[in-house]
């Protein structure tokens, strides 16, 4: 009979292809590690890992039986789960594949009121670029992805999750930190950090400034950074200004170091994302976050609906005001 904690392991030596590190992540002693290896290895009268000194790689048989031992271990913890469904409970494990900073900011918020709901489910998240959150949910690696752009494939399904807004930012001390609006002409001659050219962030940037006949190319750019996290932090040490998503830039703008400028006739407006595999079978921990964030969005709409109504009763005598309808799936509520 394998021993699971063995599989466990393996799976994840094969992930940081060194021994240390595996001990690490398990908290575990780096000989205890070793011996679950080879006991494994010796069981299965094969060499799992190619040792070349303190880093390992999988060997082929390692590399052909990794998919079998992460698809068992995910139907092991499927049985756990289902089992403490029908006993009444919600528990596990839901892992969330992350490709925005946007997203870094929106979900733990979000986590943790699910987890007061659900005290017994853990949660992880994993940050990579779009391509691999995509291929986390194809290899079942991720229950669930947030991601700005939509990348077909089959049987990936897609919500709306969150407006992004994203605006110009800059030092506190800066001449247009004291305007309320400038104009896209002002932004000839400034200095500018920028996001890598393949960013979600960069790519509506470019689109926005173009539609306002602006040539990014024509910009001062003085550093690219590859998350936003930093590009703020680099604003606020004066050495550009920037376009950021709000949510990452509000902690700074709250402390009064950096402040969003409106740009005349500039609007960048996106959606963040759900995603989950079709193919693949939920869990009752991801059953219950998708229900959460419907209830999530239905609260959120109601406000909305409220909100709107009581607007309208104060301009009743106004009939020219108009009135945007809400977006086909609302945003949910993070306050």
């Amino acid at each position: 009979m394998l021993d699971l904690d063995s599989l466990r392991i393996f799976v994840t030596a094969a992930e940081t292809e060194n021994f240390t590190r595996t001990a690490q992540r398990l908290h575990m002693s780096q000989p205890s590690v070793s011996q679950h290896i080879q006991n494994l290895e010796q069981q299965l009268g094969i060499d799992l890992f190619e040792r070349h000194g303190r880093r390992v790689d999988l060997s082929t048989a390692g590399a052909s039986l990794l998919p079998l031992v992460q698809e068992m271990l995910r139907a092991g913890r499927q049985v756990e789960e289902a089992a403490l469904a029908l006993s009444g409970e919600v528990a596990g494990l839901i892992t969330l594949g992350c490709s925005t900073s946007s997203g870094k900011y929106v979900v733990p918020r979000v986590l943790a009121r699910y987890r007061e709901m659900y005290p017994q489910v853990q949660a992880a998240v994993r940050v990579g670029p779009r391509s691999q959150v995509i291929d986390w949910l194809l290899a079942g690696e991720a229950d669930i992805g947030i991601t700005s752009h939509r990348i077909e494939r089959s049987g990936l399904h897609y919500r709306r999750f969150f407006e992004d807004k994203i605006s110009l930012v800059v030092p506190a001390d800066h001449p247009w930190a004291q305007r309320e609006i400038i104009q896209a002409k002002d932004l000839y001659g400034e200095r500018f950090i920028f996001r890598e050219a393949t960013a979600g962030t960069q790519m509506a940037v470019i689109e926005s400034l173009d539609t306002l006949g602006v040539d990014i190319d024509h910009l001062e750019c003085v550093l690219v950074l590859d998350n936003s996290e930093a590009i703020v932090m680099a604003v606020e040490e004066n050495l550009g200004v920037a376009f950021v998503p709000l949510v990452t830039a509000e902690r700074c703008m709250t402390w009064g170091h950096i402040k969003a400028v409106p740009v005349e006739g500039m609007s960048i407006t996106r959606w963040l994302y759900l995603v989950d595999n079709a193919n693949r079978s939920r869990t009752p921990a991801v059953n219950a976050f998708w229900s959460y964030v419907e209830e999530l969005q239905r609260i959120t709409l109601t406000r909305r609906h409220a909100s709107q109504s009581a607007i309208a009763e104060h301009a009743c005598d106004a009939p020219s005001v108009a009135f945007q309808a809400p977006p086909e799936r609302p945003q949910p509520s993070l306050n």
